[in-house]
């Protein structure tokens, strides 16, 4: 297996929504900083914002201010929530919408010029490409270098400082070694931790990405960082079939959520997001269901509104329309709820981070799903936090360099040993797998260590073994 070593100021793991963004953050304030990002697919269509939105769902609409969407965002999620996240989050919601615009995001209008909005809290928008435009934006950086197909599976610690990642290339024999004066975390939240709750042909379907693993979560607690509030899962409320967003319909024509027999019952359960599921578990469990969003008798100019808008997201739930040869107009939509998820964008689920996104342990820091305490983010918000954390780490590393040269950041010669380590160690597994298949036995499990524990100097250690901090504290929840 061959060893690669990639030095730069700031590691990104996670080619996504925040993670491009903070590129772009720092790219634009110091062209000098050598960034690198580490993306396990490609990053045109990686991450949340692969297929494109229809909405940006976090939005400060005219008349309103940050600390509505604070007030809104809260009691959604049960209070369960640090407002001083949100508050950051939600000031700067605005600011990134007119650089997306800025960027070539085209943003609806109406006559005189405003954005159209979809509710109180969400404006319109084409969205297809969104996530091209994130990339070729990032791409168009000097400074700052993309490797795709690199799979980031642990964090190199020195002294409790965070001062690398290890990765592999998902296609070639290449074993990766990061070394940076910074790390950031943008590695999404974790799906697949339950079997699709989706019958018949949709079964293999989910709602979020099933390419985020989690594996930004498990590093962290490896590495011994404090999380937070992992038993809030978030379960979305979705057409039934095509798991396409049911808020669309809900907020872009205004549709009740109805049983089978025709009753209206979100007004008895409630509107939050948990509310609207709870409710439709509720009806069928009372043998109600099954439940739907009533858009039989919306306008027709509504229903081709409806065809056009999943285009821009879900576009099996357009062609679903079509195949059954009604308009959206001409039939209600059934609706069921996801299997669960944890993600720090829709729920508080995610590393504990100060309000500069910065995590426990030192030298690294986390943004967008990754990071807990900060419910309903959606795109916008997650864009945000890329900027916090980027100019966060800007100014650590401005104090760290007027104060002492790179703590922690491991030499070249360590690095080097480190890369033997890593090649004799997956050489020695590869001979034992080889040599056990071909005397015609049952391969016995590679109890090596996966990673090196040491190599050159005493103080670089992989992260499977738990820093000293996860002996001194303990995980954090929101009860503090």
């Amino acid at each position: 297996m061959k060893t690669e070593i990639i030095t730069s100021d700031v590691l990104i793991i996670g080619g996504g929504t925040s993670g491009c963004y903070a590129a772009l953050t720092i790219a634009e304030q110091n062209p000098e900083l050598k960034v690198v990002i580490a993306e396990k697919a490609n990053i045109i269509r990686s991450g949340c914002l692969a297929a494109g939105v229809n909405a940006l769902n976090a939005y400060i609409t005219e008349g309103r201010k940050p600390e509505d969407y604070v007030d809104y965002a809260t009691k959604d999620a049960n209070g369960i929530v640090r407002k001083d996240l949100l508050l950051s989050m939600s000031q700067g919601l605005n600011r990134v919408t007119a650089k997306l615009e800025e960027l070539g995001l085209v943003i609806l209008k109406d006559e005189n010029g405003k954005y159209v909005t979809r509710g109180n809290r969400n404006i319109k928008i084409n969205g297809e490409n969104i996530k091209p435009i994130l990339a070729e934006a990032v791409k168009a950086q000097k400074n700052v270098k993309v490797i795709n197909h690199v799979n980031i599976t642990d964090y190199i610690t020195e002294q409790d400082k965070v001062t690398g990642a290890y990765g592999f290339d998902v296609n070639e024999k290449i074993a990766y070694i990061f070394s940076a004066k910074a790390v950031l975390c943008a590695t999404g939240g974790a799906a697949g931790l339950y079997r699709p709750n989706n019958p018949g042909f949709s079964r293999h379907k989910m709602w979020y990405p099933p390419f985020n693993t989690g594996a930004g979560y498990a590093m962290g607690i490896l590495a011994g960082a404090e999380m937070t509030t992992f038993e809030m899962r978030f379960i979305a409320l979705r057409c039934k079939d095509t798991i396409a967003p049911t808020g669309t319909i809900a907020q872009g024509v205004g549709a009740k959520q109805i049983n089978s027999l025709g009753e209206v019952y979100e007004t008895k359960y409630g509107i939050t997001t948990e509310e609207r599921v709870y409710g439709t578990v509720a009806e069928n469990q009372e043998g109600r269901g099954p439940c739907y969003l009533h858009t039989e008798g919306i306008k027709e100019e509504q229903g081709k509104d409806l065809l056009k808008a999943y285009l821009n997201m879900a576009p099996s739930q357009t062609l679903k329309w079509i195949e059954s040869g009604k308009e959206p107009n001409e039939q209600d939509v059934e609706i069921e709820g996801t299997e669960p998820y944890i993600v720090g964008g829709h729920t508080a689920s995610g590393y504990w981070i100060d309000d500069a996104r910065r995590t426990t342990l030192k030298g690294l820091y986390a943004a967008g799903d990754v990071a807990g305490g900060c419910p309903q983010k959606y795109v916008t918000g997650a864009l945000v936090e890329g900027e916090i954390a980027a100019e966060t780490i800007l100014k650590d590393l401005k104090q760290e360099e007027e104060g002492q040269q790179s703590e922690g950041q491991a030499s070249k010669e360590q690095l080097e040993k480190l890369a033997q380590a890593v090649d004799q160690e997956y050489e020695s597994c590869f001979a034992e797998k080889n040599h056990s298949l071909a005397r015609n036995r049952s391969r016995k499990p590679c109890r090596k260590s996966w990673m090196p524990t040491q190599a050159g100097s005493g103080r670089i250690t992989a992260t499977m073994r738990n820093s000293s901090i996860s002996r001194k504290k303990k995980l954090t929840s929101f009860s503090h």
